[in-house]
């Protein structure tokens, strides 16, 4: 099994429509570089997104797991939780007694949920959430806070784990999960992920497999790219996985270079190809989620 040049992707590429859209020479000046090299071609990330956001939101707790959560966010002051009401059930309250200002200007800062009104009760500040607060953001974005502030955000983080998250199942993914997204540029939160997939259409001729890794422009910067190979004779749009390993969020530009795409020629040819077999995955027009 050899590893093919540029010459043989292209030929195959003009001839056998291995690559479509196909660009001949690497595209570089101003964006991720795309298209053929030497060794290998590289994709552009198509302008189509979904970003895993799990729905785990503030309402879905019990008043004790958000004790925990509000009062592991600072240890200065007692923060009361009031949930969403039957009137305004997007509305969630926070309210900090003892404390104050700059302590809550802090607090609304670690949340970052969008729109929070902040205002003087008797007893303290109290601040009004006005879209349900994703609990799993809130703990991601505040932990490294939380470590030196209570020992009880160790106890919070082990009961929102052990009664409220999400599992991730490749046997049973659920489609809620993720959020969809069009446009140039994709925001992926912290230590999150997003699908997307490529620009190209790619066919793969029997006595090939390829192998595929990121780029090195986005490696380099804590953003994975992890893409299984394209089987013998499989077809369609490339499913990409994009990781953003990081703590800050991380952005993805669109139409722009993403991973590069190895070809190995195989000496036989195999006996059941992925056509043969009918794969789960063969001519995917879309983003395709998790299937059994």
């Amino acid at each position: 099994m050899g590893l093919k040049p540029d010459h043989w992707i292209k030929k195959m590429a003009l001839e056998h429509r291995m690559i479509e859209p196909f660009v001949e020479l690497q595209v570089r000046d101003g964006v991720i570089s795309y298209g053929l090299s030497s060794y290998g071609y590289d994709i552009r990330v198509a302008d189509e997104f979904k970003i895993f956001q799990p729905e785990i939101t503030a309402n879905k707790l019990s008043d004790v797991q958000c004790a925990y959560v509000a009062g592991a966010i600072d240890g200065m002051g007692q923060i009361g939780y009031s949930p969403p009401d039957t009137e305004h059930r997007s509305l969630m309250q926070l309210s900090l007694k003892n404390g104050n200002e700059s302590t809550l200007e802090r607090l609304s800062e670690l949340l970052g949920v969008g729109s929070i009104d902040p205002s003087k009760t008797n007893d303290g500040f109290e601040l009004v959430v006005k879209k349900q607060a994703d609990v799993q953001h809130i703990l991601s974005q505040t932990l490294p806070y939380l470590v030196h502030k209570r020992e009880s955000a160790y106890r919070a983080l082990a009961e929102l784990k052990a009664t409220k998250s999400i599992v991730v199942d490749p046997k049973n993914f659920d489609a809620n999960s993720f959020i969809d997204f069009k446009g140039d540029m994709c925001i992926i939160p912290p230590n999150s992920f997003a699908l997307s997939r490529t620009v190209e259409y790619f066919r793969i001729p029997r006595t090939v497999l390829t192998v595929c890794l990121g780029k090195s422009s986005y490696a380099r910067c804590g953003i994975i790219v992890n893409v299984t190979p394209f089987e013998p004779e499989w077809e369609g749009f490339v499913t990409l996985e994009i990781s953003n390993t990081t703590p800050l969020p991380a952005r993805i530009y669109a139409n722009e270079g993403i991973a590069q795409v190895l070809f190995f020629e195989a000496d036989e040819a195999c006996d059941i190809s992925y056509a043969d077999r009918k794969g789960k995955y063969q001519a995917q027009q879309t983003i395709v989620l998790p299937r059994l």
